[in-house]
């Protein structure tokens, strides 16, 4: 197919969290039952796709991708979140700790498909986009990585409504932030551990995570 190396706006909300010890069935239970679907109706989002740990913390990596990143600041977004529901606000009292929540652009990808496993690689610093670029070109290079993004954090022109929290993180307090994340999507366990492995390399002080397909949901479902 040639070169599937592409620039995007497409915008993306970024999670990573952990689930109160004990509580995985309610966090499961809302998850499946209510919060994927109330997302992932709202106009502009594409997709919510979840995922797993499977070599340490945060156990969870969640991301919604959406027309562009304004979705993300639109009125049918920000009054789920200052309207959560009774099962939502349970869930944010002590189940959905440890977050870190990002709203980002995916400013480049290469290739096309998704994979069973991703790897995560993300930072609090920002730094220079090119050289996140070169990152995910060199990445895709690696036999069985199928698709290799780059997503920087996004604050809308009219000023920095994206440190304001709103009541969901309200209940369960401040969430962390990241700059940057390149996400490398793996067609298997053994090529996401090789593409860890060269992050590790290129990228020392990165907080790394690989993560295994769970579920997705699109819009159009």
């Amino acid at each position: 197919m040639g070169d599937t190396s592409t620039e995007s706006s497409s915008g993306v909300l970024a999670i990573w969290n952990d689930c109160k010890i004990g509580e995985e069935f309610l966090y499961e239970k809302w998850y499946q039952g209510e919060h994927l679907h109330d997302r992932v109706s709202i106009p502009g989002f594409k997709l919510g796709r979840r995922h797993k740990s499977v070599d340490r913390a945060p156990k969870y990596f969640t991301y919604y991708e959406t027309t562009s990143a304004e979705v993300l600041f639109s009125e049918a977004y920000l009054y789920q979140l200052d309207n959560p529901s009774i099962l939502t606000r349970e869930v944010m009292r002590g189940v959905f700790i440890n977050v870190s929540r990002t709203v980002c652009r995916c400013i480049h990808r290469v290739g096309e498909m998704q994979g069973s496993h991703v790897i995560t690689a993300r930072s609090g610093t920002p730094t220079n986009e090119d050289n996140l670029k070169a990152i995910a070109e060199h990445l895709n290079g690696i036999s069985g990585c199928l698709r290799s993004d780059v997503w920087v954090r996004f604050s809308p022109d009219s000023g920095p409504v994206d440190d304001k929290p709103r009541h969901e993180e309200q209940i369960r307090g401040r969430d962390s932030r990241i700059e940057w994340c390149i996400v490398a999507h793996a067609l298997n366990s053994s090529t996401a551990e090789s593409i860890n492995g060269t992050l590790q390399l290129t990228c020392p002080d990165l907080e790394l995570g690989i993560y295994q397909f769970m579920c997705e949901l699109r819009h159009e479902d």
